[in-house]
């Protein structure tokens, strides 16, 4: 006779394997980005909040050698349409987080896509996930004048080493995220890290998005209750939101505003004559970019 889990056995295993784990270290690096960036407000002022932040980097040696159809801008359109993905049904995280563990895999797309995009920029061939997100690590993360272009909690990483840098916390400056936050994102960066390698938030996406394809993704039928799918929802649009800003304002940089705006035009056109729909955070970054456009 085949024998499967009661519900009480259940309960414990979903909470053990997903709100003991997982949960704790995605609500802890969104925390850090709402403490930071006025996440609770609104997307116009997460916006200017991260933008003034940007702002002060570097400019970048504009490329005036542009083919609209580089890998660099098919991987942007990527990581717009799975960001739309994951935002998607407007509404209530009821709704949204009724299939959860494919809204985990739509956030890592969105994540890798603008690294990818990043990537491509310098090396256009393409590679397999490890290998960008390893090139994400050592080329942007930890190149001195790259680095300034990537904002905590998105810049944290664990060295070959796996030392967490002293200055990620100064740059928090939050006593609560030093007592709790950071640990917990310390603890998961330390639970994915392979021997000689770094350990970035992108590495664990994606081993997140291993285990929820792989291995346990029937568990979320178990995610019920306001306040687990609020936390997620929150999370992973916190997390999403972050990283395609900085690639965005990247490539703003590298490319200036008539082209990154060209690119925005033709998706969002895509967008409302396919799918009749457009996407809210998307639409509040180019509105804030085109405030700041001088600046580009």
């Amino acid at each position: 006779m085949v024998k499967f889990l009661d519900e009480r056995k259940q309960r414990e295993v979903f909470r053990d394997r997903y709100l003991n784990t997982h949960e704790t270290y995605l609500k802890s690096i969104a925390d850090v980005i709402a403490h930071l960036y006025e996440w609770r407000h609104g997307h116009s002022e997460r916006c200017n909040s991260m933008i003034l932040r940007l702002i002060p980097t570097g400019m970048l040696q504009k490329r005036e050698d542009i083919d609209e159809e580089e890998p660099q801008f098919r991987n942007l359109r990527n990581c717009w349409y799975h960001e739309c993905a994951l935002t998607y049904p407007p509404g209530l995280p009821d709704e949204r987080m009724l299939f959860a563990a494919w809204k985990i895999i739509q956030c890592y797309y969105a994540v890798f896509s603008s690294i990818a995009s990043l990537v491509t920029c310098f090396k256009p061939k393409r590679k397999s996930h490890d290998a960008t997100l390893n090139i994400f690590a050592r080329e942007f993360l930890c190149n001195s004048k790259r680095k300034q272009y990537f904002l905590p909690p998105a810049n944290f990483y664990l060295d070959q080493q796996g030392r967490f840098l002293e200055q990620f916390s100064k740059q928090v400056n939050w006593a609560y995220a030093d007592s709790y936050h950071i640990p917990n994102i310390v603890k998961c960066l330390e639970d994915i890290r392979r021997e000689n390698r770094m350990a970035t938030i992108p590495h664990y996406l994606k081993e997140l998005r291993d285990w929820v394809t792989y291995g346990d993704a029937y568990l979320f039928i178990r995610l019920y209750g306001d306040s687990p799918k609020t936390n997620l929802d929150f999370s992973l649009q916190a997390i999403t939101f972050i990283y395609c800003i900085q690639t965005e304002f990247f490539l703003l940089r590298l490319f200036g505003w008539e082209t990154l705006n060209r690119q925005y035009e033709y998706f969002l056109e895509q967008m409302n004559t396919n799918l009749g729909m457009t996407s809210e955070p998307l639409d509040a970054r180019f509105e804030a970019y085109a405030w700041n456009k001088d600046h580009f």
